[in-house]
């Protein structure tokens, strides 16, 4: 299946959200010498049914019938109905192997990639013989983008591609971390006709949790970012970093010195506690609830 087709699936199953507003506080300063806006995508750039990349425990019910679904649709014949219980089981145990064996070696928190998970669960399947039908890397690809959408359906946050256009015509750069898998900048493309780095995100800016093998909140994958700064000409200070989650948005950028910004627009991506925003720690430079208060707040000198 070629990429085309993949962007069509992602357009085929996912469908229109809108942010759950709640009355929270916003502050909205004004932070002046910043040159880089770095996003970050589930929960801040796109509304995520489940606030964040994964599976939701409300999903958990669907996810045997998403399954079976995403294995027909891939063009596997399913030999028994039990396959959607076992190949989620399956998902899990092998998730978590690959996990221990990165904490072995010290990793943190790691992040495997989930094209080599599918490729093992897919594989097991058909060994048990509850699927039928030829295994290739295509097949594989598609069938983590048809289970993802049905799990965890994704829409753009609203006015985000007249953010993104105004900052870039402001000569501001534009960055993303982010916790992904390698069909999240396919549904960035899926929407918007163009990739992150073809819409204007600088690629040398583009920090993906499944090419680092590590996530969030992990102040090395952060580190990872921030190694890229000094090539492109900028320091930390001069980053302003976009995020719904104080643990593992706010304080690891802030602790490397980025500035931040706090989206609570969707009650859905919200991850704190009141009071939890007043620690040090967590504390943001920005709240907002619009990504249009951004283009407001910032100032490149």
């Amino acid at each position: 299946m070629n990429k085309q087709k993949l962007l069509e699936r992602i357009q085929d199953l996912t469908h229109p959200l809108s942010p759950i507003s709640i009355d929270h506080p916003t502050k909205l300063d004004t932070l002046t010498d910043i040159q880089c806006v770095a996003f970050d995508f589930y929960g801040t750039m796109f509304i995520s049914s489940v606030g964040d990349i994964g599976v939701d425990k409300d999903q958990q019910e669907h996810s045997e019938a998403f399954f079976s679904e995403s294995l027909r649709d891939t063009g596997f014949e399913i030999l028994k109905d039990e396959v959607g219980g076992r190949g989620n089981k399956l998902f899990e145990e092998t998730i978590d192997k690959s996990v221990t064996a990165a904490q072995k070696k010290g990793i943190d928190h790691p992040e495997p990639d989930l094209r080599a998970v599918w490729w093992d669960v897919l594989t097991k399947l058909t060994d048990e013989q509850l699927i039928e039908g030829e295994l290739t890397k295509e097949r594989v690809i598609q069938f983590g983008i048809e289970f993802e959408f049905r799990i965890n359906n994704i829409w753009p946050v609203p006015n985000l591609k007249t953010v993104l256009t105004t900052l870039l015509n402001q000569d501001i750069r534009l960055g993303i971390i982010s916790n992904s898998q390698y069909y999240t900048p396919l549904a960035f493309e899926a929407f918007y006709e163009q990739s992150p780095e073809e819409f204007g995100f600088d690629p040398n800016l583009i920090t993906w949790s499944y090419q680092a093998r590590l996530k969030k909140p992990s102040v090395d994958f952060y580190k990872q970012f921030a190694k890229t700064l000094t090539q492109e000409n900028l320091i930390s200070e001069e980053v302003l970093y976009v995020g719904n989650d104080i643990r593992k948005d706010i304080a690891p950028a802030k602790s490397l010195g980025m500035k931040t910004a706090l989206y609570v627009g969707d009650k859905r991506s919200i991850r704190h506690k009141p009071g939890d925003i007043e620690k040090e720690a967590y504390k943001p430079d920005l709240i907002i609830d619009d990504l249009t208060q951004l283009t407001n707040c910032i100032s490149a000198g």
